[in-house]
């Protein structure tokens, strides 16, 4: 591979960035590449693992090199707040329901599921205008040590095999296990990524890293204080580091009334004191992890700029989903349609985007796609559920686009613990739904199947969405013109999605 080009870079972080949804593709179409031009820009995503949006202060390089010399989005949704649903729609810009990864678990999800549509991704649509490469976690389901599968479009590889062991590192290389037994999983990332920056530019052939951490889930070895409960482990360097508030900061936090709501919240009873006790270690120990993949973050960002190319390149910032931290009174759970759980860090630094800007329009993991595309220059080859969120494609005026918000409810295998298998799999269909609801700029609407009733929470008077205005004749209008709307809007594909 020639090595001779000081052209454009882009660095996609994820953490705070939506793929674009899409209907089902023609398999095997190619991407189409940009006319002749300017050179192509380099793009590495950057994806962060159970990451909340108000987590952002404790990765400082992320909020003072990526956020503050770039653009975030106020308004960043997981269409399913759930690992592989969020990591299969921004590998292939469609909403869970098009992808049909709706779990983590197989058959149906998982990396069993990834198969099924892994011929169509970023990386297909990106080679072989780009050199493709993949650092960290894949999909639930890809963790067997004797795992040598390599999805397609992938030029270089290094997806990792015990993923939530933070200090006993396994690495498919490029189609031969390795073992990294010791260092911090997020260092042993960092060091990865950089060989393939180092491998890849300055070179006449752009690449395209997608870079995806494991913090901050839980995980072992249980050294550091944890006693076992569910964090993730936090080396040497940054434990007992954390001197930010002990639960987070937030009026729904062991909400005192549930009364309105309608979906499980409705008979949880409050936290008890030994529940408020293990919330702030989890919550200490999450930011201290944090801070620890924050510094393997800046060796990667130091190595974009040693390799001549950080003045034209693009970084984006994203999370696969959030987590409730005792808020309405959930114990460490994801997979909600609350604020805490669904909505992230989502940021773009690159030449032509304005310092420390805003954009408050609504966007998803859906988006994340299109926008890694655009900003690539590549035309994908089939019609996608999201669009490009960079500033110049976001219509100013526009913000009450709608966004999904989806939970499948299938069944699992008694068989098994329920822990692994779903059965049977289930096409999207047949498929039932823990909720679904849409969020819009100002308007969260959501359907429990719990009690089989809606919630509606004005965010913007009420962010905490403490208070259920459904079924209150004040709001009907707005709630029969919302139902209306995500009547219209499920089951979309391609640009019926964009409404």
């Amino acid at each position: 591979m020639a090595r001779c080009r000081a052209g454009a870079t882009v660095v996609v972080t994820a953490l705070a960035l939506a793929l674009l949804g899409a209907g089902q593709p023609t398999l095997g179409a190619p991407a189409v590449p940009r006319p002749a031009g300017p050179p192509a820009p380099n793009v590495v995503l950057v994806m962060m693992d159970d990451m909340r949006a108000d987590d952002l202060p404790w990765l400082p390089t992320v909020a003072d090199d990526i956020v503050a010399r770039g653009v975030s989005y106020s308004h960043f949704y997981a269409p399913t707040a759930l690992c592989c649903p969020s990591r299969a729609s921004v590998l292939r810009g469609q909403y869970p329901h098009n992808t049909t990864i709706l779990e983590n678990t197989e058959p149906g999800g998982g990396f069993a599921g990834s198969l099924r549509i892994d011929d169509q991704t970023l990386a297909t649509w990106l080679d072989p205008t780009y050199r493709t490469g993949y650092v960290g976690k894949y999909f639930n389901g890809y963790e067997s040590p004797t795992q040598t599968y390599i999805p397609p479009g992938w030029d270089a590889w290094w997806g990792s095999l015990h993923t939530y062991a933070y200090t006993n590192s396994l690495t498919n290389h490029d189609g031969v296990p390795e073992h990294d037994r010791g260092p911090y999983n997020s260092d042993v990332f960092a060091e990865q990524a950089v060989d393939f920056i180092e491998s890849s530019a300055p070179a006449v052939e752009p690449y395209f890293l997608h870079l995806s951490f494991v913090a901050p889930h839980h995980g072992p070895p249980h050294t550091d204080g944890d006693a076992g409960r569910k964090s993730p482990y936090v080396p040497p360097p940054f434990q007992g580091t954390y001197a930010g508030p002990r639960f987070v900061d937030t009026p729904s936090f062991n909400e005192r009334d549930v009364s309105d709501k309608t979906g499980p919240v409705a008979d949880r009873s409050r936290l008890s004191w030994r529940e408020r006790k293990t919330l702030a270690l989890q919550t200490a120990q999450r930011r201290e992890a944090l801070q620890a993949s924050d510094a393997a973050i800046a060796r990667v960002l130091a190595a974009v700029e040693a390799s001549g190319e950080g003045g034209s390149t693009y970084v984006l910032f994203v999370s696969d989903n959030g987590m409730l931290l005792g808020e309405h009174r959930y114990r460490m759970t994801k997979n909600s349609p609350y604020e805490a759980s669904s909505r992230l860090p989502f940021a773009i630094r690159g030449p032509g985007l304005t310092p420390g800007s805003t954009v408050d329009a609504m966007a998803g993991t859906m988006d994340v796609a299109p926008t890694v595309l655009d900003l690539a220059g590549v035309e994908p080859p089939l019609e996608l559920d999201g669009r490009s969120v960079v500033p110049a494609e976001v219509p100013p005026a526009r913000d009450d686009r709608a966004i999904l918000l989806m939970a499948s409810a299938r069944p699992t295998d008694p068989e098994n613990g329920g822990e692994v298998r779903s059965a049977p799999r289930l096409s999207v269909a047949e498929t039932p739904w823990k909720y679904r609801g849409l969020v819009t700029a100002r308007w969260k609407l959501l359907n429990w199947s719990y009690h089989d009733a809606w919630e509606l929470y004005d965010l913007r008077r009420d962010p905490d969405e403490l208070r259920n205005l459904a079924g209150r004749a004040r709001w009907a209008r707005v709630e029969s013109t919302l139902q209306q709307r995500f009547a219209d809007l499920w089951g979309c594909a391609g640009r019926a999605c964009d409404q």
